[in-house]
């Protein structure tokens, strides 16, 4: 790494901590730099992709740089402080990309707390969406409710489909997601949205997971609790309707009522989407936007091994399925 960027980081790694508590001038001042180092530096680029990829968040303790470990705990610690987890890591790796500060920032499908943004990252305005379908399914809870109001921040309650009724065209910088791209019910639509009211130039990006083709939690909770089932039927999702039914008909479950009220909440809920890994991989690919990046987010390479007889009951029934061991994406899409 460059002299002064070492140099840098190791000032921060003596001083952010002090008596068992963050230096929040110091987390300042490093989070301000991050994109400029980001920008300036390959080496500390690749070694900053690597850490905080979902591969490199794995590496054990003695396989860290050094001066990396710290930063790596850092961004966790931070997280925590602000009650989140895997939003801040992404949101932390998107400021490296993209620089947050000063921009009009839209976050699709989440809400973050403004003391995050604006005094730790220094976003010049922020707007989150909300989507009434979602706050539906969750019996009416808003997220972005608990974080108050502030004279930089607006809310829009509508689907990211909708985003142009309330949106002007070209009006915002920078575009962020966080799991929440395998909700959007109509994500070719939402995307097309998103590219009309950003400026030109600016950069989306979305780590979203897990989808619905991926073999375990890909269902994202809408196969219902059963007391046929010790534990999630994994797959289930994935058959066909006939097999589904077959399924349950065989678990014991034999009431017609019941059986349609179960796989009514499998198959026909607005969320999550019932997209495919082939499915999302078209539709980015194919958006109006310049894809800068997109890489499989922490596939399980051994998923049939681990469960042979899922694996093999849905290639049975579905020929539609083809990646069952990909949990999600991260994306990173630029308007040109």
């Amino acid at each position: 790494m460059k002299k002064e960027v070492e140099e840098f980081l190791r000032h921060c790694r003596e001083n952010i901590i002090h008596n068992g508590q963050i230096n929040f001038d110091i987390a300042r001042s490093y989070i301000a730099n991050v994109p400029a180092m980001y920008a300036s530096d390959i080496e500390y680029r690749l070694l900053f992709d690597w850490h905080f990829s979902p591969a490199g968040r794995q590496l054990q303790k003695h396989e860290v740089h050094e001066l990396f470990d710290f930063q790596r705990y850092i961004a966790s610690s931070l997280g925590n402080s602000y009650d989140l987890n895997y939003q801040f890591w992404q949101f932390f790796v998107f400021h490296a990309i993209a620089n947050v500060k000063g921009k009009i920032l839209l976050e699709i499908g989440g809400s973050l707390p403004n003391d995050m943004l604006f005094d730790l990252f220094g976003v010049g305005s922020y707007i989150n969406t909300e989507s009434p379908d979602y706050i539906s399914a969750e019996s009416g809870k808003s997220y972005t409710s608990k974080h108050g109001n502030h004279e930089k921040r607006r809310t829009i309650f509508r689907n990211a489909e909708d985003l142009e009724i309330d949106l002007p065209r070209e009006s915002i910088d920078i575009i962020f997601s966080v799991a929440c791209f395998e909700h959007i019910y109509d994500l070719e639509s939402a995307l097309r949205a998103c590219h009309a009211v950003q400026k030109k130039g600016g950069l989306l990006y979305s780590f979203f997971a897990p989808i619905y083709s991926y073999l375990t939690d890909g269902h994202h909770g809408v196969i219902p609790s059963h007391s046929k089932f010790n534990e999630t039927p994994w797959g289930l999702h994935l058959l066909s309707h006939e097999d589904q039914r077959i399924y349950l008909q065989t678990s014991g479950i034999t009431d017609p009522k019941e059986i349609q009220d179960f796989l009514g909440a499998v198959n026909f809920d607005r969320i999550p989407n019932r997209l495919y890994y082939e499915d999302y991989a078209r539709i980015l690919t194919e958006s109006p936007y310049f894809v800068a990046r997109l890489d499989d987010v922490a596939p399980n390479y051994n998923i049939s091994k681990m469960y042979p007889s899922e694996v093999a009951r849905v290639r049975k029934s579905n020929l539609r399925i083809r990646n069952l061991n990909t949990q999600g994406f991260r994306a990173l899409l630029q308007k040109a």
